[in-house]
């Protein structure tokens, strides 16, 4: 997989607290992702599987440490 320069942002419910009566709180968090296009080893097998183009991963975000 070779990454690209592809970048987009999406929304994610992310889940604070489970409570047992069946209520769940959560947040809404924004995740930057970046795509990934197969390489030639790859674009082989994706076509016999059906998948011919990539896929989406999420980036790690670090926070800088002052």
């Amino acid at each position: 997989m070779n990454p690209t320069t592809k970048l987009r942002f999406v929304e994610r419910f992310e889940i604070t607290e489970r409570r047992p009566d069946g209520y769940n709180f959560g947040r809404i968090v924004h995740i930057l992702q970046q795509w990934w296009d197969k390489g030639v080893a790859d674009q082989y097998t994706a076509v016999i599987a059906g998948d011919p183009s990539g896929e989406w991963r999420d980036v790690p975000i670090e926070k800088e440490q002052t």
